[in-house]
C-alpha cells in the first residue's frame, strides 16, 4: 500500500512538472508556435498564415539554403504552418464597416478643441504605479516622390539633406530614434553614400535607432493602383533592402494615402509584416471607432471565417499626422509641442494658426510644458484600449535642418526626463520606433485580443462634406498610361524570367535585367499616392509620363530580346541585348498620336510574319487586329492554311495621316505560347471587306476608296448580331437594348447609355484635384446631329458616334466564346477646351432590380459590396473602380470592366455611371494650389457583360461578391493582351511557327508575378480567384491544384520554396511534381532557384 501511495504521489509530481515545461514552453513560443486548427465548416486548405513572422526572442537561424541564390542574405526560418477554410459568405467579425456605414449618423457637430469629436476627460484613477502610461514618441519625415515637385527636385532640396542629418543625429544622440519608408529615395542616397556612412546606417538598424516601415519604393496608392502595382513597387524596394542592408521590415506605415483598402494588408499578411499603422480614414468613422475604443485592431479580409488573414492594425485617432494632430485632442496644444516652429529653428514665417507658438524647454517651464503635455497624452489614451500610446512627431520633409533635429530632440528630452522621474504623472516617456511600440502593446495585450474588422475605408473625407472621390478619375490619361505599362512590364518580367530558365549563358541577360529594374522603378513611382492619383502639378505629372514611356519602350525591348531565344530551336548565346529583332505593336492602347506601326511590304518582300505572344495561363481564342497599308491581303496560320480575315477602313479614332486599314483575324493560342502568322499580299476578296453605312453624307469622303459603302439619308433604329446576343441601337448610334440569346429561351434587357456632366458649386469650396463637390445631380448632354457609322464585318461590328468631345464606339464581335459574349465599348474623350468646370461621366441604365446594392473590385483583386445611402451626399457614393462594377437582382447581372481605373457610382437603381475625364479650373484648398486642365484626348475602354442567373441559383447577403468565370477570363486577357511582334529580319528565315512553355491552368488560377531574380533565379506569385458559378457556369472552374511542372515547366530536380510575395525570406521546400492546395481568394508566392 505503502509502495502504491508512493508510485502515485511520484505520478503526480511528474505529471506536475510535465505541465510546468508545458506552460514554459507555450509562454516561451508566444503565439508565433504551431498552430494546428480544428476543421471549420466546409473544405480545409493547408495554408502559411504567420510563417514570416521570426519567433519571439529567437536567434536568426544559422541554417541557410546552401543551393538557393542569395544563400547570404535569405534564410530558411521556422514558419508557423496554419489552416484556412474555403471563403465563407457572411463571416462573423466585430466590426463590419458596411454595418459602420448603416449606423454612422455623419451629422458632424462640433466638438469643441476636438472638432470632430467630444471633449475627452479622463480620471486620476486610470493611471497608477502598476498601470503606467507608455508614451512612444516616433519622429518621422514623409516624403513624396514627386507632387508640388519632381521626385529628383525633392531629393536635390529637401530628401538628401534630411537623410544626411539623420546620420550626424542619430549618431550623435543615442536615445533619438526615427523612421523611413520611401525606398526610392533611400535608394539613390544610397548610391551617394561613403562606405562610412552606410556602415553607420547599419548600426542604427542593427541597435533599433533607424527602422524601415513598410520598405516599399513609395507609399502606395490605395484606390487606383492595381494589385499586381503594389506587389511590385513592394518587391521592389524589399529587394533593395535585402541586397544592400540584408534588411526585412515588418511594420507597414500607409499614413497618407486618402482613403485604405484590405488589399494592402492582405499583402502585406504575407510579406512579412506584423502591423500596419494608417491615418487618413472618414472623420466619423474614426470618432465611431474612438468612442469605443476600436482604434486598434485586426484587419481581416471579407470573407475570413478562421482569421488566418488578420493584420493588427492602428488608426490614428484625428485630423493629420502632423505635429498639431498627434499628440492629443487639441490642436492648439499640440502645435506649442512642435519645436520646428520655434522662431530661432524655422525662422518667423512657420509658425501655429492658433496664435500660441512653442516656447523651448528649460528648468523653470519644464513643469509646467510637461503638465500640458501629458494631459494631451491622457486624453488621446483615452480612444485606446491600453496603456500604450504611440506619438508620431513629423510631417512632409521633416528634419532637413540640423536645427529641427535639436530642436526636438532636446526640448523633448528635457520633458521627458522630468516626466520619467517624476513618479506622479505615472507616465514613462520616450522616442521610440513602431517595433519599440508593437512590443509594448504585445507584452500590454496580446494581438489575439483586439476586435477584428471586415471591410475598407472608402470614401474618404476630411471634414465637412468634402469627399476626396474627385482623384478616382483624375488625369485619366496618365491612369490609362499605367495600366498600359503595367501590362507591359508583366509581359518582359514573365517573357524575360522563361527565356533565362531555357539558356542561363546568354550575353544579353544583364543588360536586359538593367533595363527592366530601370522600368520597374518608374512603374513603382508612378503607384505613388500623388502619381496614379493624378494630384501632382502639371509639370510632375509630366515628368512620370516621360518616365513611363521610356519605361515602356525598355518594356518593349526585353520582349522582342526574349521572343527571339525562346522561338529559336538553338539560342544564339551571342545576342548582345541591343538588337532589334522585332517591331512591337502598341494596338493604339495610349492614343499618344506617336508613330505606328505599320505592315508594308516594300518592293520584293512578300511576306511578313507576325508573332503573337500569350503571358497568361489559360488558352486564348480572340481577334486580333493589325494596321496594313494595303487592303489587299491575306492572312495564313503555322501550318500554311489561309486563315479567314475582316479589311476595315477604320485604321485608328485619332485622324489618319496616311493611308491604312484594319486586318483582323481570329487566332488560338496555348497558354505561355509564342505563335507566328504571315501576312501576305493576295487578291480582292469581297467577303473580307467591312461593310460600312453612313447616317451622313458629309461624312462619306473619308471613304471614297472603300467599295462597299452606303449613305443612309433617312436613318433608323438598327441591330448587331452574334450567336449570343442582339444589339439594337437607336439611330443616333446608342446602345438601347440587348437580347440574349439563351438554350430557352430569347431575354430582353432594356438599356440606355448616355453621357452626363456635373459642373462644380458657385461658392465656397469647390472641386479640384482631390475633392468632388458637384453642383448637384449630373444634366444630360444634348447630342445634336451626331455623326454615326456603322462597320459590319464577318468578325465584328462596330457602331462609331461622333459628337462634342466623344468619339464614342460599341464593338460587338460575331465569334463563338468569351468575346462574343460581351459587349466592347471605346470612349475617346477630350474636353481640353471645354472653358469652364466640366466632369464628363457615362451612364449605364437598365431595369435590373438592385434597389441601393452594387458592387466594385478593389485593385482588381477582390470585390466589395456597396450601399447608396441618401444621407451621405452624392460625392460620397462614388468610389473607386480600378477594374470592375457590377449590379443584380434575382434574375440579371450586368458587370462592367475597365482598362483603366475610374470613379463609379450607383446613383439609382439599376444604374452604373462611370465618370471618364475632369476639368477644373480653381485648387480644391488640399496643397496642390493649381486646377486640373492639363487634359488630353484619353482612350476609356470598357467591356460589357449581361448575365442571367442560373435557375434555383442561391443568393447571399455577403459582404463581398465574386465574379463570374466568363468577367474574369475576360479581365485576365483585358490586362494582358496579346503581344503583337512584327519580325524585322529576313521574311525568308522567319521565327519558328510555335513555342509552348506551359500547359493550362484551372480558369481560377492565374500567374501574377514572374519576377527575374539575381543569380537566375525567379520568384512567382499566383492567385486562386473565387468564381461565381450561379453566372455563365460553362466558364466556372475551381477543382484543381497548382502543379508547378505544368504551368512553368520547372524541372523536377529544380529547387523550389514557399516564399514571401516579395521573395525576401523562404519557407519549406515544396514538391515540382505533386500539385500544391491553393485556397480560393489567395494570393501564394513561390521562389524558384533556378539550380
Amino acid at each position: 500500500m505503502r509502495i502504491k501511495r508512493l508510485l502515485f504521489f511520484g505520478t503526480f509530481v511528474l505529471l506536475v512538472v510535465c505541465m510546468g515545461l508545458y506552460l514554459l514552453l507555450d509562454k516561451t513560443l508566444g503565439q508565433d508556435r504551431r498552430k494546428v486548427q480544428g476543421k471549420e465548416e466546409g473544405e480545409t486548405y493547408l495554408r502559411l498564415s504567420d510563417r514570416f513572422r521570426p519567433r519571439k526572442n529567437a536567434t536568426r537561424s544559422t541554417s541557410r539554403l546552401s543551393n538557393a541564390p542569395f544563400s547570404s542574405l535569405i534564410e530558411q526560418r521556422d514558419l508557423v504552418l496554419d489552416k484556412c477554410t474555403a471563403p465563407q459568405e457572411v463571416p462573423a467579425v466585430d466590426i463590419q464597416m458596411s454595418d459602420v456605414y448603416d449606423s454612422i449618423t455623419f451629422d458632424n457637430p462640433n466638438g469643441g478643441v476636438w472638432k470632430q469629436g467630444w471633449p475627452i476627460v479622463y480620471s486620476g484613477r486610470s493611471f497608477a504605479p502598476e498601470h503606467k502610461l507608455r508614451v512612444f514618441v516616433v519622429p518621422h519625415s514623409h516624403n513624396d516622390p514627386g507632387w508640388l515637385k519632381t521626385f529628383e527636385s525633392y531629393y536635390e532640396t529637401r530628401t538628401r539633406s534630411i537623410l544626411n542629418n539623420m546620420v550626424l543625429k542619430l549618431e550623435e544622440n543615442r536615445s533619438m530614434k526615427f523612421i523611413w519608408a520611401e525606398i526610392s529615395f533611400f535608394a539613390l542616397w544610397w548610391s551617394e553614400s561613403s562606405e562610412a556612412t552606410k556602415n553607420k546606417v547599419k548600426d542604427f538598424l542593427k541597435r533599433g535607432q533607424l527602422e524601415i516601415v513598410t520598405g516599399g519604393w513609395v507609399m502606395t496608392d490605395e484606390a487606383n493602383s492595381h494589385y499586381y502595382s503594389i506587389i511590385e513597387q513592394l518587391t521592389h524596394g524589399h529587394q533593395w533592402l535585402l541586397e544592400n542592408l540584408d534588411y526585412r521590415p515588418r511594420h507597414s506605415w500607409s499614413i497618407d494615402p486618402f482613403g485604405l483598402s484590405p488589399t494592402l494588408p492582405m499583402i502585406l499578411k504575407n510579406s512579412g509584416f506584423e502591423t500596419l499603422t494608417v491615418q487618413r480614414t472618414h472623420y466619423s468613422v474614426k470618432k465611431h471607432l474612438a468612442k469605443r475604443k476600436q482604434l486598434e485592431f485586426r484587419w481581416r479580409q471579407l470573407w475570413d471565417g478562421t482569421g488566418y488573414s488578420d493584420l493588427l492594425t492602428h488608426m490614428m485617432p484625428f485630423y493629420s499626422y502632423d505635429v498639431p494632430h498627434t499628440c492629443g485632442p487639441d490642436p492648439k496644444v499640440c502645435c506649442q509641442f512642435d519645436f520646428k516652429r520655434l522662431p530661432n529653428v524655422s525662422g518667423y514665417g512657420f509658425t501655429c494658426p492658433w496664435k500660441k507658438p512653442p516656447i523651448a524647454i528649460t528648468d523653470r517651464n519644464v513643469k509646467a510644458k510637461a503638465d500640458l503635455l501629458i494631459d494631451q497624452y491622457k486624453k488621446k489614451a483615452q480612444l485606446y484600449s491600453t496603456n500604450v500610446l504611440l506619438v508620431p512627431l513629423g510631417d512632409d520633409f521633416r528634419y532637413d535642418q540640423l536645427s529641427e533635429w535639436d530642436a526636438q530632440y532636446h526640448n523633448y528630452q528635457k520633458i521627458f526626463d522630468f516626466v520619467n522621474s517624476h513618479s506622479s504623472y505615472h507616465v514613462h516617456a520616450s522616442f521610440g520606433t513602431l517595433s519599440d511600440y508593437f512590443a509594448a502593446l504585445d507584452e500590454a495585450k496580446p494581438a489575439k485580443y483586439f476586435p477584428t474588422l471586415s471591410g475598407d475605408f472608402f470614401t474618404y473625407a476630411d471634414r465637412d462634406d468634402h469627399y476626396w472621390s474627385g482623384y478616382f478619375t483624375s488625369r485619366p490619361f496618365y491612369k490609362r498610361m499605367d495600366r498600359v505599362l503595367m501590362s507591359s512590364l508583366r509581359s518582359a518580367e514573365v517573357l524575360l524570367s522563361l527565356a533565362m530558365r531555357r539558356e542561363r549563358k546568354v550575353e544579353a541577360w544583364p543588360v536586359l535585367l538593367g533595363n527592366l529594374t530601370e522600368a520597374r522603378a518608374s512603374h513603382s513611382l508612378f503607384q505613388h499616392h500623388d502619381g496614379v492619383t493624378g494630384t501632382a502639378k502639371d509639370h510632375v505629372v509630366m515628368d512620370y509620363a516621360n518616365k513611363m514611356l521610356k519605361a515602356l519602350r525598355l518594356c518593349q525591348h526585353i520582349i522582342q530580346q526574349a521572343a527571339r531565344v525562346l522561338l529559336l530551336d538553338e539560342v544564339d548565346l551571342t545576342q548582345a541585348g541591343d538588337e532589334s529583332f522585332f517591331a512591337v505593336e502598341d494596338d493604339d492602347r495610349l492614343m499618344t498620336h506617336s508613330p505606328h506601326t505599320l505592315l508594308t511590304f516594300p518592293s520584293g518582300i512578300q511576306e511578313r510574319h507576325v508573332v503573337f505572344v500569350n503571358t497568361l495561363t489559360f488558352t486564348r481564342k480572340e481577334i486580333v487586329n493589325l494596321r496594313v497599308e494595303n487592303h489587299l491581303v491575306q492572312v495564313k496560320d503555322r501550318n500554311g492554311n489561309i486563315v479567314p480575315h475582316q479589311i476595315s477602313p477604320v485604321c485608328s479614332l485619332a485622324e489618319q495621316e496616311s493611308l491604312c486599314y484594319q486586318l483582323s483575324f481570329e487566332i488560338e493560342i496555348g497558354p505561355m505560347s509564342l505563335v507566328t502568322y504571315v501576312v501576305e499580299p493576295s487578291k480582292v476578296d469581297n467577303k473580307s471587306l467591312a461593310n460600312v453605312r453612313l447616317f451622313e453624307a458629309l461624312w462619306e469622303y473619308k471613304y471614297n476608296d472603300w467599295p462597299a459603302r452606303k449613305v443612309e439619308t433617312q436613318p433608323r433604329d438598327f441591330s448587331l448580331e452574334n450567336d449570343y446576343m442582339t444589339a439594337t441601337f437607336d439611330k443616333t448610334g446608342f446602345l438601347k437594348a440587348v437580347t440574349l440569346k439563351t438554350e430557352d429561351n430569347l431575354v430582353t434587357v432594356p438599356i440606355r447609355i448616355a453621357f452626363m456632366k456635373y459642373s462644380t458649386r458657385k461658392s465656397g469650396d469647390k472641386s479640384g484635384a482631390y475633392l468632388f463637390l458637384p453642383d448637384g445631380p449630373a444634366q444630360p448632354i444634348i447630342i445634336e446631329n451626331p455623326r454615326v457609322s456603322v462597320i459590319e464585318g464577318r468578325f465584328k461590328s462596330q457602331v462609331i458616334v461622333y459628337f462634342q468631345n466623344v468619339i464614342h464606339v460599341t464593338t460587338v464581335h460575331t465569334v463563338k466564346g468569351r468575346e462574343g459574349k460581351c459587349i466592347e465599348i471605346h470612349n475617346l474623350v477630350d474636353i481640353s477646351q471645354v472653358q469652364s468646370n466640366f466632369e464628363l461621366a457615362m451612364r449605364i441604365s437598365t431595369q435590373i432590380e438592385n434597389e441601393n446594392v452594387f458592387y466594385t473590385d478593389l485593385n482588381g483583386l477582390q470585390i466589395i459590396r456597396r450601399k447608396r445611402l441618401s444621407k451621405i451626399p452624392l460625392q460620397a457614393n462614388y468610389y473607386p473602380m480600378p477594374s470592375a462594377a457590377y449590379i443584380e437582382d434575382g434574375s440579371m447581372r450586368m458587370t462592367i470592366i475597365s482598362g483603366q481605373p475610374l470613379g463609379v457610382a450607383s446613383l439609382n437603381p439599376g444604374q452604373i455611371e462611370i465618370m471618364q475625364d475632369r476639368r477644373l479650373f480653381q485648387d480644391d484648398n488640399r496643397g496642390l494650389e493649381q486646377g486640373v486642365m492639363d487634359n488630353r484626348p484619353t482612350l476609356a475602354v470598357f467591356k460589357l457583360f449581361l448575365e442571367p442567373r442560373e435557375p434555383l441559383c442561391p443568393t447571399h447577403d455577403s459582404p463581398w461578391g465574386s465574379l463570374s468565370g466568363l468577367v474574369h477570363s475576360s479581365i485576365e486577357a483585358f490586362g494582358s493582351p496579346l503581344g503583337h511582334l512584327l519580325w524585322n529580319g529576313d521574311p525568308r528565315a522567319g521565327p519558328p511557327p510555335a513555342m509552348h512553355y506551359g500547359s493550362p491552368l484551372p480558369l481560377h488560377l492565374s500567374l501574377v508575378v514572374a519576377h527575374p531574380l539575381p543569380n537566375q533565379a525567379t520568384g512567382v506569385v499566383f492567385r486562386s480567384a473565387a468564381l461565381n458559378k450561379c453566372f455563365s457556369p460553362r466558364f466556372y472552374s475551381t477543382e484543381g491544384s497548382l502543379n508547378m511542372t505544368a504551368a512553368l515547366g520547372v524541372k523536377s530536380d529544380e529547387n523550389v520554396f514557399e516564399s514571401t510575395h516579395t521573395f525576401n525570406q523562404l519557407g519549406p521546400a515544396v514538391s515540382t511534381i505533386t500539385s500544391l492546395p491553393i485556397c480560393d481568394n489567395s494570393l501564394s508566392s513561390y521562389f524558384l532557384s533556378g539550380t
